[in-house]
């Protein structure tokens, strides 16, 4: 049974796939276009039945617009794409299509609970309706023919002729037979034989189904555009069936039909103004954008009221711009032609009846999970309620609002208003209102008020207003390079949107206990005057300015990553204003816990005046401090200079017990990097878990200024080598025994000689105490067999390290860690580390010498 399903998905997958022989393809394909019209005129046909269909052609449904049909009696259109004259149907920009679910490319939308099979549908769209068709004798799916095979569909034909320099064989790619979304079928002619695979693909709108054929001939580029829609007077409901035909339509004048839609009013005041006629034209056609009835009156309510003032009269009466005139509100909603908003692209300006002034249409795509229309327009981020209604006059589309002359652009508009003086300052500082002003590209700003100022931390707050430091990127994070209204947002989706800086921000619309709709930017802003529309992008005015780490001043970075010592510290010595001023340094501060004991949190505690202009403690802060700005990826082993002036050693480990090549470890002077790569406005900051001296003595030093380790010190005396202690020019790892751990070793019992009987076993015992590296506590990790880890000493021997309760070096465990010297550390460790003695070597006699007794060796057997 199982092999029987598995022949019949194999045949359903394979009707696509033809071979064949000869030139057949070219005269098959050419019969759609024998009985066509004169492609120069373009003119329409009527038909009563498909244009050059075959009779097992079916249409890809999404499987989302099938569940709607059986539960909601939706349908949510499938891809729209419109094929341009003389271009093929593609992907490409070349091609002059425009996929409406791509317009949108910087405003993407996720839904918390996806529904698998819907996912599962548009992930793999190639699952079209003929796979499931194909089991129709099952009871599976029913094929149906496509609306545009049916009656009163017109047809259009075009072709367009250009030279291909690159084309070097004879190319034809088809999309007018079997269509489904996505691919058209190429033709080609290999030197044996021919074999043409038809995954074949139409751009298919509610009323419009656009075919395209290209065939490359020698050079030469041909493109057919066929295009089949409902002919003038027929049409089909925006939510049918893909077989439903297209049937009559009642078209009524345009006043009827605004009654229908809900407009009227606005047709009532044009025609008692006189302005109607003007509107519609003399036989041209005319797209009406219309504000529904009560958004219509609420603005005449409007605009009787400012009537009674007499100031504002007399300043609409001294006005000599057209566009403040009674009359040019009905104008602005009139564009000439039919626009039929799925043929609109996104962010296209549509030029009005009143003179220099435009209506930008946006489309926003919705997820098809939420069970809504495909997309939400917007003419002048004023929400279009219903679109595309044909009338003898004109196609009718409804507003919830009345659109506004626009005579200002984006800067404009936020010089004018009071409660935006301080982001007006801020953005002129760091010239960012040059962006605003500009008309080439559309722009989104979110505009934080007055008041939002008030709620920043200081440091931040002054690096704002006075456009210092990094306030560019924090106003980059308020922009986006698109038009966004707020019709994007709906409720049950999270709408995503990446501003200039390429971070996201999250707007979520939710309802307010009192009833009311309220949209959050990254849960932090409210958004609290919507829709403001400039001439090239649009306001949103927010309650909280948004922040972002890429662009906080040190300091405030620092409060939000919980280290408050080091910050208090900079704040009482009055340089805090100084650090947030550097760039491209990088800081290594140190965690509350590992500065809660120290000296500078008793003073800051207990009498912080002491610490203001304080130089003791400008060096400690200083020597945190090195530049460039360096990230742990781009860390090596290396000594760097501080702001201070000292330098700070930089060590890379492994802790994988495999892999000892992967560093995934950094040390800054043996303090370990527990938290990293937290960027503040061109610089880094880095959490070390110990704070950073700057070491004062050499190696050599160290021993002579503890009397703990004078027998070692002797030791090294009598070896010659306090030369190699003092050496700066290399770094060491010293490993000490105190002087308790020598008495000890010389009253056991095991050993009743002294360590170093003679001069050469003396230099042993010191080179094996002795690691030419710097091994840092951090740096060694519990190891076992087969993983076994260990350091070279000078000497040669190498010493095993592991980790137990506390790090080991052969058979001493250290007892005092990472003691920094200017040529090294030193380590404190609880046993002699005795040299083992090398093995003599043995030269083994294969033959006796002649004329003696030989004597074969004990191991001579061993050694065959």
């Amino acid at each position: 049974m199982l092999r029987l399903w598995a022949c019949l998905l194999l045949l359903g997958c394979l009707t696509q796939a033809v071979p064949f022989y000869g030139g057949d393809v070219d005269s098959q394909m050419d019969l759609e276009f024998q009985d066509s019209v004169d492609i120069s005129s373009s003119e329409s046909l009527q038909t009563s039945g498909s244009f050059g269909s075959d009779s097992g052609d079916t249409e890809f449904i999404p499987l989302e617009q099938q569940q709607q049909q059986h539960q909601q009696g939706r349908q949510v259109p499938a891809t729209v794409a419109v094929a341009q004259a003389g271009q093929p149907l593609g992907g490409s920009s070349a091609s002059g299509l425009e996929q409406k679910p791509f317009n949108v490319d910087a405003i993407t939308t996720d839904i918390n609970a996806p529904n698998p099979a819907v996912f599962f549908q548009q992930s793999f769209p190639f699952f079209g309706n003929e796979f499931f068709n194909s089991f129709g004798g099952f009871g599976i799916g029913n094929a149906q023919e496509p609306w545009w095979k049916g009656p009163n569909v017109c047809t259009e034909k075009e072709e367009n002729e250009s030279t291909s320099p690159d084309a070097d064989v004879d190319e034809t790619v088809d999309t007018f037979g079997q269509e489904r979304d996505g691919i058209g079928s190429v033709v080609r002619s290999p030197l044996f034989g021919q074999f043409q695979f038809s995954v074949n693909s139409c751009a298919e709108k509610p009323n419009k189904h656009v075919c395209t054929k290209i065939i490359n001939q020698n050079g030469k580029k041909k493109t057919l555009t066929l295009t089949r829609q409902c002919c003038h007077g027929y049409g089909r409901p925006r939510n049918a069936d893909f077989a439903t035909p297209c049937e009559k339509i009642e078209i009524k004048d345009i006043e009827a039909t605004a009654a229908d839609m809900g407009a009227k009013q606005f047709i009532e005041s044009a025609r008692s103004a006189g302005q109607l006629s003007q509107m519609l034209g003399n036989s041209q056609k005319v797209t009406l954008f219309l504000p529904n009835d009560a958004a219509f009156v609420e603005y005449r309510g409007g605009q009787q009221q400012q009537e009674n003032n007499v100031e504002d009269a007399k300043a609409e009466a001294s006005s000599t711009s057209s566009s403040n005139t009674p009359s040019s509100i009905y104008k602005l909603h009139a564009v000439l032609g039919e626009i039929q908003l799925e043929d609109v692209p996104n962010e296209k300006l549509l030029q009005t009846e009143l003179p220099d002034q435009k209506i930008r249409i946006n489309s926003y795509q919705l997820p098809p999970a939420l069970g809504l229309e495909p997309y939400r327009y917007a003419a002048n981020c004023v929400p279009i309620e219903k679109h595309d209604k044909l009338s003898e006059q004109a196609l009718v589309h409804t507003l919830s609002g009345v659109l506004k002359p626009l005579t200002k652009n984006v800067m404009d508009i936020i010089r004018e208003r009071a409660d935006l003086s301080i982001m007006r300052t801020v953005l002129e500082k760091t010239n960012i209102s040059a962006i605003l002003e500009s008309a080439d590209k559309p722009v989104t700003i979110f505009v934080p008020t007055d008041k939002a100022f008030d709620k920043l931390e200081p440091h931040l707050r002054r690096a704002l207003k006075e456009g210092r430091g990094c306030a560019s990127n924090i106003l980059k994070n308020h922009m986006l390079d698109l038009t966004f209204c707020s019709l994007a947002t709906v409720p049950g989706a999270k709408t995503t949107a990446y501003n200039l800086l390429g971070e996201s921000l999250l707007l979520n619309r939710t309802q307010t206990p009192q009833n009311q709709t309220a949209i959050y930017i990254n849960n932090v802003a409210k958004i609290l005057d919507a829709d403001i529309m400039g001439t090239n992008g649009v306001i949103h005015v927010i309650d909280t300015i948004l922040p972002t780490e890429s662009a906080l001043p040190m300091t405030t970075l620092m409060s939000q990553k919980n280290l408050t010592i080091f910050k208090q510290l900079l704040e009482a010595s009055g340089y805090d204003n100084q650090f947030d001023d550097l760039n491209n340094v990088t800081i290594f501060a140190p965690t509350d816990k590992s500065l809660q004991n120290t000296e500078w949190a008793r003073i800051l505690k207990e009498q912080p005046e002491q610490l203001h202009q304080n130089a003791d403690l400008l060096k400690f802060l200083n020597y945190h401090v090195i530049k460039p700005m360096i990230k742990t990826c781009d860390l090596s082993e290396q000594s760097l200079p501080t702001v201070e002036g000292s330098k700070v050693r930089l060590n890379l480990y492994s802790t994988h017990a495999l892999f000892s090549d992967v560093m995934n470890r950094a040390t800054v002077n043996c303090a370990r990097l527990v938290h990293f790569d937290d960027e503040s406005c061109g610089s880094v900051l880095h959490q070390v878990d110990r704070p950073l001296s700057p070491p004062k003595n050499n190696l050599l030093k160290m021993l002579e200024a503890n009397p703990n380790y004078s027998k070692f010190l002797d030791f090294v005396r009598e070896a010659n080598l306090t030369q190699l202690l003092t050496n700066d020019s290399h770094s060491y790892t010293l490993l000490v025994p105190k002087n308790d751990v020598f008495e000890e070793f010389s009253e056991s019992s095991e050993s009743s000689k002294n360590p170093a009987q003679s001069q050469a076993e003396n230099v042993a015992l010191v080179k094996t105490h002795i690691v030419e590296d710097v091994v840092c506590c951090a740096g060694i990790i519990p190891t076992n067999w087969p993983f076994v880890r260990s350091i070279e000493a000078i000497s040669g021997q190498h010493l095993r390290i592991t980790r137990d309760r506390r790090p080991k070096i052969e058979n001493s465990g250290v007892t005092k860690c990472d003691v920094m010297a200017t040529n090294g550390i030193l380590h404190e460790i609880n046993d002699i580390i005795v040299p083992r003695q090398k093995p003599a070597q043995r030269q083994h006699q294969l033959l006796p010498p002649v004329g003696g007794n030989f004597q074969p060796q004990r191991d001579f057997d061993v050694f065959f």
